[in-house]
């Protein structure tokens, strides 16, 4: 199986609104696991792909470059790409909770699960290019 990935250094450079200020080689990795993400978020699309299973179509394969870029952006404000902490909730010892005002996340829905581990703007991009979520008729 190949593993794509979806953006490159100079992408994420032309892309997101903050330049990359760590590891060139931590950006990779995260370039890596945001492309995993993508390809989770569009599993259901239907578009045309080449013989490595890209996007033929260039608005299409942009859309997964830039959602790709904004996961890694989102990424880097959290500084949680494993989805850990936002899987963890708040901590509470004692009479004091730390990381959230609530007690549990349980109930949020997985939407709102997703936007908090990969931020909103992937999803909005996908979204746009009628990747994910509802499908507008067009005459």
């Amino acid at each position: 199986m190949v593993m794509r990935v979806y953006a490159t250094e100079a992408d994420f450079t032309a892309v997101s609104e903050e330049d990359w200020d760590g590891d060139p080689q931590t950006l990779l990795k995260r370039l890596r696991a945001a492309s995993v993400e993508v390809e989770k978020l569009t599993r259901r699309s239907i578009y045309e792909t080449d013989d490595d299973g890209f996007p033929i179509d260039q608005d299409i394969a942009e859309a997964f470059t830039e959602a790709t870029c904004a996961i890694v952006e989102f990424w880097g404000h959290t500084d949680d790409p494993t989805g850990a902490d936002v899987a963890a909730g708040a901590v509470k010892i004692g009479s004091v909770s730390l990381g959230t005002t609530s007690s549990s996340q349980d109930g949020l829905s997985a939407a709102e699960k997703l936007q908090r581990r990969i931020g909103s703007r992937a999803l909005d991009v996908l979204t746009n290019a009628g990747l994910i979520g509802a499908t507008v008729a067009h005459s």
